[in-house]
Parts: C-alpha cells; structure tokens; sequence
C-alpha cells in the first residue's frame, strides 16, 4: 500500500452505500498533476466520517484527502489496460466555506 496525500476537487457528489454493517461514503477527486492534466482518484470514507463527507462535500468542492492507496489495474471498453488510483481515506479536510458555517461532529 502506498501511504498519499492528495489535494483536488470534487468530481462528482459523493455516493453512500451500506457495506455489511458499515456505510462507505465514494467519491472521486480531480488532482493536478501538471500544468494542463488532471489524474483521478476515486476514494473512498468508511464508518462514521462518512455521514460527515454525504453532509459537506459537495462537487466541486476543494479536499485534502490522507489514506492509504492502490493502483487498480482494468480493461477498458475497447480492450485496452487501463489504471485508476484507489484510495482508502483515513483523514480529510473539510471545505473551508460548508464548514465554517456549520458545526461538525467527526
């Protein structure tokens, strides 16, 4: 496992589903990586951080995300190998303007 901090923004409003007895909050995060290209991150919040990230993250919104990552290799439609980066999220920013207009409980 890779241990990555990334910063981006929002792709998408993150989803929540339930996981056996817990609930995983997945969203994706846009990072970077040069001056005209932007890497993916689809990421995951598991437990209860996860109601916090379904309350205040929004797309479009700016996060820091902390946890432990992976390559994931795939097929694409067309046949080709394609890879994504997965990350676990064990820490997160909130953004800045949600959160200072309400109170937090994480």
């Amino acid at each position: 496992m890779l241990n990555i901090t990334a910063y981006g923004n929002l792709g998408r409003d993150p989803e929540l589903k339930q996981v056996g007895d817990s609930q995983v909050a997945s969203f994706s995060i846009g990072i970077r990586t040069g001056q005209d290209e932007t890497t993916w991150a689809d990421c995951s919040v598991w437990g209860k951080r996860a109601d916090t990230v379904m309350r205040f993250f929004k797309k479009g919104s700016k996060v820091t995300v902390a946890g432990s990552g992976k390559i994931r290799v795939y097929q694409k439609k067309d046949g080709t190998e394609g890879k994504a980066l997965d990350i676990r999220v064990n820490d997160f920013t909130l953004p800045a303007r949600e959160a200072a207009n309400d109170s937090l409980d994480i």
